[in-house]
């Protein structure tokens, strides 16, 4: 099948397109940093003596121009929608435009479902494809990151506010002999880094709260943690949660967004209602005294994380929703 990637370069989308092209598909990446006429124009200008078959856009601006770029050429359409809901009316109102002119709209989760849905969009048009994750880079075996005699709880990605790292960082003082390592940035001149400090100061566990910065080595980090903690105030795709798996580290996650599908909870970690301290500490309380059902987690996770989120499933699974976009696809713009 011949496959046009319309989207901003990400890993993620680096990771699928490897994936399709190593199960014998032609994938061409048309990459953008802004969707304007620009875009349009070479978009149109690319299909129109060589179509694909398939174009798949990784966002409502990479749909919309895919559908002006498509115009009338029986081209199937596939778009991939963004983790978090935009409240703009005037958002709204392009993304249920984009939908009207898209023949298969993929979902990450069940959560993204539920919103997608709720713009209109008929479930009958939605197909649930995950994000993936390198199991092969991220394993159990390998290096692990130095650490001391403490329990390590490990926090994974951006210093932003939405992530919620002031929540592991309360629960530390109810612990004790437990250390609690933050990967990700930036550290220095971000308020949200002097924030966490501060806050650390004031439950008196400073000495316990690392800021590496961004991290080159993940899995080692990963391997060397006991627990990794992913609170996030609002819907993810569960990124950190799937890495860890792979690395055989429970997890213990906040149930938002796709980390409720991708953390089996009592299975491959616990799931903790969202911006609850006093439900987070129990659960991390709960799992540190207990090294036996931290190791069966962490296997299961593993498990799970190749099984389900390999990119070669991910890429299976885009292709049946590919397919289904193909059978019998009309021209977009003559649908109402």
């Amino acid at each position: 099948m011949r496959v046009a990637m319309v989207g901003q370069p990400s890993p993620p989308l680096a990771a699928l397109t490897g994936a399709l092209a190593a199960l014998g598909h032609e994938v061409v990446v048309h990459g953008h940093d802004e969707v304007d006429a620009d875009l349009v124009d070479r978009l149109r200008e690319a299909w129109r003596d060589d179509p694909p078959e398939v174009v798949h856009a990784h966002s409502w601006l990479s749909g919309m121009a895919t559908a002006l770029a498509v115009g009338e050429q029986p081209i199937a359409t596939v778009l991939s929608v963004p983790t978090t809901a935009n409240v703009d009316p005037d958002v709204q109102r392009l993304e249920r435009l984009v939908w009207r002119r898209i023949d298969r709209v993929l979902a990450a989760s069940g959560g993204q479902v539920r919103r997608i849905t709720a713009l209109g969009v008929p479930r009958s048009q939605i197909t649930v494809v995950p994000h993936g994750v390198d199991h092969q880079l991220f394993t159990p075996e390998g290096p692990r990151a130095s650490k001391g005699a403490r329990y390590r709880l490990l926090g994974v990605g951006d210093l932003v506010t939405h992530h919620r790292f002031d929540l592991p960082i309360s629960v530390l003082a109810a612990l004790g002999d437990t250390e609690l390592v933050i990967a990700g940035g930036p550290v220095d001149d971000n308020p949200e880094a002097d924030r966490l400090i501060r806050c650390a100061r004031h439950y008196g566990v400073a000495d316990r709260l690392h800021l590496l910065g961004p991290v080159d080595d993940m899995p080692a980090l990963y391997r060397s943690a006991d627990i990794v903690v992913c609170t996030p105030a609002r819907s993810t795709f569960g990124t950190v949660a799937l890495e860890a798996m792979a690395c055989g580290v429970p997890v213990v996650a906040a149930a938002v967004g796709g980390l409720s599908d991708t953390v089996v909870s009592e299975v491959t970690g616990l799931l903790v209602p969202p911006l609850r301290p006093a439900e987070l500490a129990r659960a991390v309380r709960h799992l540190l005294a207990d090294s036996a059902l931290r190791e069966a987690f962490g296997a299961a996770g593993r498990d799970r994380a190749c099984a389900r989120y390999s990119w070669e499933r991910v890429a299976a699974d885009t292709c049946r929703a590919y397919a289904r976009a193909a059978y019998g696809a009309a021209p977009a713009l003559q649908r109402s």
